[in-house]
């Protein structure tokens, strides 16, 4: 059945039953849709990744669309796009994506256990890739924790150590705020940038 949108005049397409009798004009009948995934568009979900590079994030986001409407292989072939591109983004350029991960842990970017799962998000893209899901196609509860290891990944190598950064010049702001006998909060425009880490003068930046 074809519904008009009453904001914006546009149609949608949903399976859906036609239920008659018993109403109030007689015999006519109700069109019954039974639930938002009967419906074609569906809603698309969207993440949002505020510290992760604009070209890394919209692949990412566009693995989430494409797992919300159950676009699996295409969701777990994005996941492993988005992890070479974060190993390239931290100037490991050469070699094979298995290696560029084990160098995301030698150069102690990630953790082991973010390595491993990386690696799983690598497995998973290779599979798509290489043909090897004819027999037994990607489920989505599959996909769902395969993107949920891309998003480790991203909270490792961009998230977390902004989050790190912007509470760090936080903490410098006040102590030179009380320093100077100010406790007045700074005015938006004079707050330090998130995207710089700040050291006092005898502090290391790490």
């Amino acid at each position: 059945m074809a519904f008009q949108c009453d904001g914006c005049g546009r149609l949608s397409i949903a399976t859906g039953r036609r239920e008659s009798g018993g109403f109030d004009n007689g015999d006519a009948a109700r069109l019954l849709v039974d639930g938002p995934s009967k419906w074609i568009p569906r809603q698309v979900g969207k993440r949002v990744y505020d510290d992760v590079p604009a070209s890394i994030a919209g692949m990412a986001v566009e693995a989430h669309q494409c797992l919300s409407i159950e676009a699996n292989r295409a969701s777990v072939a994005l996941a492993r796009a988005v992890v070479e591109a974060t190993a390239k983004d931290r100037g490991i350029k050469t070699g094979t994506l298995e290696k560029k991960i084990d160098k995301l842990f030698e150069q102690q970017l990630i953790r082991e256990y973010v390595r491993d799962a990386a690696h799983e998000v690598r497995f998973g893209g290779n599979e798509v890739a290489h043909g090897d899901l004819v027999a037994e196609p990607m489920d989505n509860v599959t996909a769902a924790e395969i993107l949920g290891l891309m998003d480790e990944i991203l909270d490792e190598v961009f998230q977390s150590p902004a989050g790190v950064r912007r509470r760090k010049a936080q903490r410098l702001e006040r102590e030179r705020r009380l320093k100077n006998g100010n406790n007045a909060a700074p005015d938006a425009s004079q707050e330090v940038p998130t995207g710089e880490l700040v050291s006092g003068p005898d502090e290391p930046p790490f």
